[in-house]
Formats: structure tokens, sequence, C-alpha cells
């Protein structure tokens, strides 16, 4: 074989050689990237937190919901039934009327019987006040039913058919939860579960706590706050009620740190979710110092 035959034969075998090696060098690097920087985007990486919104816990079997902008009313009971039931509320075009007052209150005193002072000693059936002198009633005649569901036409209470508020009467207790709003409330309330910690503060300190967890999801901080359970009934909701926020004030994004990102491995990420909007402590995050941002 010639020498330049020899040459060329040579520098092939060369050439393959190092352009499988450089194959497998590639492929082993990539498998050796993968393994070592597998992670996997946040499921709520994109979602709306426009739909957020607080919570408080009650430890009464049921709460109240008044919708002011449908005029419909909820009784909500710890069993998971629903009763639905229409209202009429208050409104400044009635004489000496005043639109009822949005806020999260509790029944403050409950009573068969009612008799109005201001107008004229009218008869108010099941009272349920919980707004200074506004709360629940029926009134004797039916004229009023007409206007149940459809427009507020009271001087200032939630006005009640005979009939739901004999049934919503029976049901509630003082210090039943009631949440007035028009629809762009930032709370909501929830039951209390048997094992979970509560705390509960006096109606000024649980005023102003509010009104800096509602600061905390207007500024996107929401999910890297500690935010504890908090428990409300008429110890700490006084006839002026609580602050109720405004979902309106509400991003579309909050902030996520690396902890809501990376946990621990051997916890399903459904699981981990669940317990960060819980506000558990996250005591199963890794402890790596660049992923953890706790260190």
């Amino acid at each position: 074989m010639k020498r330049t035959n020899k040459i060329f034969l040579a520098a092939l075998i060369v050439i393959t050689i190092l352009f499988f090696n450089s194959a497998y060098l590639k492929k082993s690097t990539a498998d050796s990237l993968t393994i070592e920087f597998k992670y996997s985007f946040h499921p709520y990486a994109g979602y709306d937190f426009k739909k957020l919104r607080d919570t408080v816990y009650t430890n009464k079997d049921h709460y109240i919901e008044v919708n002011l902008s449908t005029q419909q009313a909820t009784l909500y009971s710890r069993d998971g039934s629903e009763f639905n039931f229409p209202i009429s509320s208050g409104t400044k075009r009635v004489l000496k009327g005043m639109d009822t007052k949005e806020g999260l209150f509790a029944i403050q005193w409950k009573a068969k019987k009612q008799y109005s002072v201001q107008f004229d000693s009218t008869v108010m059936l099941n009272w349920m006040g919980f707004n200074n002198g506004i709360g629940f009633h029926a009134l004797l005649g039916k004229s009023y039913y007409k206007y149940l569901g459809k427009k507020n036409v009271s001087h200032g209470c939630v006005r009640v058919s005979r009939e739901d508020a004999k049934i919503v009467y029976e049901k509630v207790e003082k210090g039943t939860p009631v949440l007035v709003h028009k629809g762009n409330n930032a709370i909501k309330i929830a039951f209390t579960s048997e094992g979970e910690s509560y705390n509960q503060y006096s109606y000024k300190d649980t005023y102003n706590l509010l009104k800096e967890r509602y600061q905390k999801i207007y500024d996107g901080d929401c999910l890297i706050s500690s935010n504890e359970k908090i428990l409300v009934d008429e110890n700490n909701i006084n006839s002026n009620g609580l602050p109720i926020g405004n979902s309106e004030l509400i991003p579309a994004r909050q902030n996520l740190r690396p902890t809501t990102l990376w946990v621990d491995s051997s916890r399903l990420e459904e699981e981990r979710l669940a317990e960060i909007f819980s506000g558990r402590e996250k005591s199963d995050f890794t402890l790596n110092e660049f992923l953890d941002a706790r260190n």
C-alpha cells in the first residue's frame, strides 16, 4: 500500500474515533445535565390571583352572607348545606332611610318580636341584630314580599319573609358571623376544623390585622407572608363590624418565593400547595441555601 493511502486511512480512522467520542461526550453531558438540573414550573405561576381572598374562621355551626348587589342571602351550615333566601336591604331613597352597611359582623342579639322605636313601634318579627340598630327581620304584613330579592326598600335593616326569617332565626346563635358585601369583598368565612390551630384577638387588633393582611394581598405579598388562622365571633366583632377589603385592588399576580417552587421531593406537589395556602409552617421545604429563601 502506498504511503499516501496509509496516511489517508490513518487520518480517516482518527476522524471517525473523534466523531464518535464527541457524540458520546455530548450525550453523556446532556444526560448529566438533565439529571442534575431537573425542575418543574409552579402550577400557580400563571394563575389569576384576582380570585384570591383572605379567610377568617368561625367555630359556630352557621354563618350568613348577604349580597347587597343581588339582594340575596345565604345561610351556610357546617354540614355543608346551604339555605338561600331573598332579602330587601336599606336605602337612602326612602324617608329617614340609610344604606345597609357593608362589613363583617356577628349576630349580637335575637328576639322573637322587636318594636322599632324610630318607626312608630313597627313590629319586627324574628329579629337578629348585627350592626347596632340594623338586623334581619320580618314584618307582620306581606306587602313588602314583592320587593324581596328585587329591590332595596327598607330603612336600613335586612327584610326577610316571615317563613325564611323563622328558619334562619331557629338556626343561628349569638356570635354567628354575617358577611355583608356588594360582590367586591376581599375576605370570606370558613368553618373551623378539628386539630387545626386558630388565634383570636381583640376587636381593635383584629381590625388592624385584617387591614394589614389586605394590603399584603394588594401588594402581591400574600403567598410570601405568614397568615395565621383568625377566629371570629361576638367576642372580637362588635356592632360596628370589621373591614372586608376591596377585591378590585387584588392584582392578577402574586410574588412567589423559591420555597413555593422547590419542595421536599417526598411530598406530592398538590399536598405542598395545599399546605402553602393553608398558612401552615413550611417545615418540609428543602434546606438548600440556594433554593430555600429561609436560609
